[in-house]
């Protein structure tokens, strides 16, 4: 199977799957008589050495590998199992009578040797050591999933309990003890001393001395866990190199068992300590050395840019307030690096685990808690137990709270909880109501009736579900404390009213459910303008006004010519309103024109299909002839150079008016009571800025109100990081209007970095920058050229460590927010770039 296998992943996990179902006995191994110690090793052995071979071969496999040969012991020595039962009941003049124990269990070993007979022993050896206590032998058998009922099922039974025997207890304990070292030996592959004693030839003196040490100080309460996870880290460094030039698969069968014992060994002395009371150092040294373990099997780009910015901020010393905020950033990204490695392994093993489960009727927990078990046995689940712990010690370092308040407001309603805000989008509540959400992308719209969402994951103050639910007034907040998100989810069911104390925390109230109306809508200023005419193909710049052009290009205008020379404005020409109109009624696209017409008449029905099947008809359309050679020669007086592929611009300005039927922006035109027929498009086209840095800067601090100081959000690379909501924050600040310093809120955790230029179409409709009703992700902008995306890595990133590059950068972003909230006359939010020292505004919008 595994030569038929090869290098498929699914197909190794597969067989993962298979190996754990009779590793955990949810697979019973014996079958008249086929587990003879002698033949079931020999297989074993067998098994193991190809193992070895694939994860010579197959680099890109070894995850899986290490998993399976977690499932089966090394074996070798199956003979001496037989043998050596014997030697021990001759040697103490123990006869083979049937009806005793220790002759069923020998009948059984010479029959029936599998990975139970190590638990049995165990068992045996704590009834001879607590004087015959068959209960504790009984609930060892337990403990390790042997029970009464499989001791009895065996094809060779063992129905008698064990018989103490006094004068016979010291020496018998002593001979078991050996014996439990061949059993581990032959059938657990991870036992640490027989892991070490099996790989010791081919590790050098250092190494052997530090493993000498582990195992000398593996029990010892006064070894300082700290001390014992460096040896191992250390240890694990050699063998790591060692597994990635090994061509020998008997030799590299040994050193990854010995890993493997090492990272199981981590995880019990860490979990054995967590609740002890750690210092701040002690957490911080541990998270650095588990993530460093968890590289050495799973070496993902985003642990590896964890490992290197923790490792460099580690050495830096005492943990200030400053240091506290930047190690509370890489925390968070290591979070969600964990959580990605938990749903990876999630996707990859639970459908096979509940295939196959099902098929070999394994008990129904065996096949729920599948990947969860599988999770909670690797580092990653070590590191997250840390992370809870040092979490908190940080945020207090760190003054900072546990709420984080992106809108303001004060939400009461029944609580629901769910997984995800997605998964009730569209979703029309009766009655008030508060969602409580594990997970939130930031581009959803938030359903009809709620009053309130708190989330525990972080979203950017952009992002189109928190322009939303600032235009609908809703409370929105980020719960940072787990004990305060437990509470709540608690309480579903249940009326609570909501708001905001004045030092930025979120507090509630049970309230009875007589109390609670439905909040009236938000009135919105919604700008109906007539069906536009026809003007031109396309426009520049200077032709740009209400009426023919949405707020993104009219805003921009505002500004030409009234900013500082030091602030720049992109080169822009736009596709102004009435053109999809006149593209649409042109004959060649007459059987488009049709069938958008009777797929838009049916959006009552199922609106998510319908939605994808117009938008889908939209992008067939045919451009007018003249169109290219208008819009050239109009993007040329601007400065704007032709593209060199005239479809792919062509798609581009189709799927920006295809974007008015996305479903989020349908969804929330329906919310705020805006006609479908009364939305027009135009398509505002812009050289893209090359942004070293993209920054967003809402000239009245949204979270106090206060008009006199601002607040911004910087990143790597472009803006889209930020108002599309990927994953991470940015780097947060506020700073007064009045000149004083830039006060640094959170360090940057973004995982990925957009690169790139090129030309840009934006959406510009009549239905965004409203009164009252901004339209930030609505509607989609496209590059012609997809950025670049990367995984950024802040560990020699001036912006994080160059406090006066920091200061300098910071201080230019409030001075452009600035003036551009005095030229425009009132609250902002400011899109903009910085590259090569020159600063960008890209677009600007009344702040809501």
């Amino acid at each position: 199977l595994i030569e038929n296998v090869g290098n498929d992943v699914e197909g190794l996990a597969l067989l993962f799957v298979w190996l754990r179902f009779s590793a955990i006995r949810q697979l019973v191994w014996q079958r008249n008589y086929n587990t003879k110690p002698r033949e079931l090793t020999h297989s074993q052995d067998r098994l193991t050495l190809k193992l070895a071979d694939v994860y010579i071969s197959e680099p890109s496999s070894r995850d899986l590998i290490r998993l399976m040969m977690t499932t089966v012991g090394r074996g070798g020595e199956g003979q001496r199992i037989r043998d050596e039962i014997l030697h021990i009941m001759h040697r103490h003049h123990i006869k083979e009578v049937a009806g005793h124990f220790l002759e069923e269990w020998h009948q059984k070993l010479h029959n029936n040797a599998t990975p139970d007979d190590i638990v049995i022993c165990e068992a045996y050896l704590n009834f001879l050591r607590s004087d015959g206590d068959l209960e504790l032998f009984y609930r060892t058998l337990e403990a390790g999933g042997v029970t009464k009922e499989r001791l009895e099922g065996f094809e060779r039974p063992i129905k008698s309990p064990p018989d103490f025997i006094p004068h016979l207890k010291e020496a018998l304990i002593h001979d078991f003890e050996e014996y439990l070292r061949l059993l581990r030996s032959v059938h657990s592959g991870t036992d640490l001393e027989s892991a070490i004693n099996a790989a010791r030839y081919l590790l050098d003196a250092e190494a052997s001395e530090m493993l000498e040490f582990i195992w000398k100080h593996k029990d010892n309460s006064k070894t300082e866990v700290v001390d014992l996870v460096d040896r191992i880290t250390r240890v694990r460094r050699i063998l790591n190199r060692l597994l990635g030039t090994e061509k020998d698969n008997a030799r590299l069968r040994d050193i990854l068992y010995l890993d493997l014992a090492l990272e199981e060994f981590l995880r019990v002395i860490v979990e054995r300590n967590i609740h002890s009371r750690m210092d701040v150092k002690e957490l911080v040294d541990l998270v650095g050395m588990v993530l460093e373990n968890v590289r050495f099997f799973y070496d993902s780009a985003e642990f590896s840019a964890c490992l290197r910015e923790w490792k460099r901020l580690k050495a830096v010393s005492p943990l200030t307030l400053d240091r506290a905020l930047h190690a509370k950033a890489v925390l968070d990204r290591i979070g969600r690096a964990i959580g990605a490695f938990i749903d990876h392994y999630y996707r990859l093993l639970q459908p096979k685990a509940e295939l196959l489960g099902k098929a070999f009727q394994a008990d129904s927990w065996a096949i729920t808690l599948f990947s969860e078990e599988i999770v909670r046995g690797r580092p990653a689940f070590v590191l997250s137990m840390l992370l809870r712990y040092l979490d908190p010690v940080l945020r207090k370092k760190a003054k900072l709270g546990n709420w984080q308040v992106i809108s303001q407001g004060e939400g009461i309603g029944r609580v629901e909880t769910v997984e995800a805000l997605g998964a009730v989008q569209g979703k029309r509540f009766d009655g008030p109501t508060v969602i409580i959400a594990d997970k939130v992308r930031g581009d959803e719209e938030p359903p009809e009736g709620v009053t309130a969402v708190i989330t525990p994951d972080a979203v950017d103050l952009v992002s189109h579900v928190a322009v939303r639910a600032r235009n609908a007034r809703l409370l929105f907040a980020i719960c940072y404390d787990r004990k305060h998100l437990e509470r709540l989810k608690s309480l579903k069911g249940r009326y609570l009213n909501f708001a905001v104390d004045t030092s930025g925390d979120v507090v509630f109230e049970e309230v009875s459910g007589e109390m609670v109306n439905v909040p009236p809508r938000v009135k919105l200023g919604f700008i109906k303008i007539a069906r536009p005419e026809f003007t031109a193909y396309a426009i520049g710049a200077r032709d740009f006004r209400e009426g023919v052009v949405g707020g993104k290009s009219l805003n921009l205008t505002r500004l030409q010519g009234k900013l500082p020379d030091w602030v720049h404005l992109p080169a822009s020409v736009a596709l102004p309103f009435g053109v999809f109109e006149k593209v649409l009624a042109l004959d060649r696209n007459s059987e488009i024109a049709q069938r958008y017409r009777e797929l838009v008449s049916g959006l009552d029905g199922n609106p998510e299909e319908i939605l994808e099947e117009i938008r889908k008809a939209l992008l067939g359309l045919e451009a007018p002839e003249e169109l290219p050679a208008v819009l050239r020669g109009v993007m040329e007086d601007a400065g704007l150079g032709w593209p060199k592929d005239w479809d792919d611009t062509w798609m581009c300005i189709k799927r920006v008016w295809a974007s008015k039927w996305n479903e989020r922006a349908y969804l929330s035109r329906k919310a705020r009571g805006i006609p479908d027929e009364d939305l027009f498009m135009a398509v505002l086209i812009q050289q893209v800025v090359e942004a070293e840095y993209s920054f967003v800067i809402h000239t009245d601090n949204p979270f106090t109100g206060d008009s006199d100081e601002l607040y911004a959000e910087v990143v790597l690379g472009l803006g889209e990081t930020l108002v599309g909501n990927y994953p991470g924050r940015a780097l947060g600040f506020t700073c007064r209007k009045t000149g004083s310093e830039p006060q640094l809120l959170s360090y940057p955790s973004k995982s990925i970095g957009l690169f790139g230029g090129g030309l840009i179409f934006r959406s510009d409709s009549n239905g965004e920058d409203l009164s009252g009703y901004a339209g930030a992700g609505l509607y989609d902008s496209v590059m012609l050229e997809p950025p670049q995306e990367v995984t950024l890595d802040y560990t020699e990133e001036p912006l994080v460590w160059d406090e006066n590059f920091r200061k300098e950068l910071l201080t230019g972003i409030t001075n452009v927010g600035i003036m551009t909230e005095k030229v425009i006359g009132s609250p902002q939010d400011i899109e903009g770039a910085c590259t090569g020292g020159r600063y960008y505004v890209v677009q600007t919008r009344p702040q809501v």
